[in-house]
């Protein structure tokens, strides 16, 4: 993750111009490690810059993406989540809630690339898919009060 100084000496080095709503929108980025929307940034930012645009959001967002000064993550496709790591590293997705988290192991990065003829690639991004602790221990709670709601609906107590 770059610093704000480092990221304006960046913007600078790749042709593009420095401007105050890029930067906040960088610095709001890289003060989550939550991988928000472009939504989260903008209801962010729209607090200490409160002209700015949703539009001028998404639009900042794609170029730094572009430009790889960001990462983008579009965690089972319907939503680009954003991530100011651009460091080598992988993501966790929830498949209920849909909160993304890093997964750094040196490990993942030594996948080797493949060789297909007429195809060069150039990197790759694994995301593991499944159910955070959180949804786990929001879905047994649930499981639990519903066994105890059966029970106690057919005349039963567990006491």
């Amino acid at each position: 993750m770059l610093s704000v100084p480092d990221f304006i000496n960046t913007c600078r080095e790749v042709g593009l111009n420095v401007t105050y709503q890029r930067i906040l929108i960088y610095k709001s980025l890289i003060s989550t490690r939550s991988h928000p929307t472009a939504e989260e940034i903008y209801s962010d930012v729209k607090q200490e810059y409160p002209s700015i645009s949703l539009a001028t959001v998404y639009k900042t967002l794609e170029t730094l993406a572009e430009h790889n000064l960001i990462g983008k993550v579009t965690p089972l496709h319907d939503l680009a989540r954003y991530d100011g790591d651009t460091e080598p590293h992988h993501h966790l997705v929830c498949l209920e809630c849909r909160k993304v988290e890093d997964i750094h192991d040196p490990e993942l990065n030594k996948i080797p690339l493949p060789k297909q003829a007429g195809f060069i690639a150039s990197g790759y991004r694994i995301q593991f898919e499944g159910i955070c602790e959180e949804c786990r221990l929001a879905r047994e709670a649930e499981k639990e009060r519903q066994e105890k709601t059966n029970m106690t609906f057919c005349g039963k107590s567990k006491n």
